[in-house]
């Protein structure tokens, strides 16, 4: 899914003038992961930030940091506010299902389709 992530306290947007690509994780329970240096470049880490112990499949345990930022969905005309974080040795940018709760997302095996709408 194509995003874009804005810091509007900071006036920072990423990508600058374009859309990053970001990987769908159901078993993400969170609202967004970004890799470090985004998040900096974002100047998240300037604000206010927490700590979270995230849970892997694996049952390891790892240790994120973050803030509330803004994700918009240009092709939906969607704006969401949410807890974007980080965590080291992550490289891509990762929708969880705090996210997805806002939107409504087929998946079509038999045509190999995933469709994402709006919840209205």
């Amino acid at each position: 899914m194509e995003i874009v992530i804005r810091n509007p306290i900071m006036d920072k947007t990423f990508p600058v003038g374009g859309r990053v690509a970001a990987v769908v994780d159901t078993g993400f329970e969170g609202f967004l992961l970004l890799p470090g240096d985004v998040f900096e470049k974002l100047s998240l880490n300037q604000l206010a930030v927490d700590g979270r112990v995230l849970i892997l499949p694996d049952g390891r345990r790892a240790y994120s940091t973050g803030t509330y930022c803004e994700v918009v969905i240009p092709d939906l005309s969607v704006k969401l506010n949410g807890f974007v974080e980080t965590l080291k040795g992550v490289q891509e940018v990762v929708i969880g299902a705090d996210l997805l709760q806002n939107l409504k997302l087929t998946l079509n095996y038999c045509l190999r389709m995933v469709e994402v709408e709006a919840c209205r």
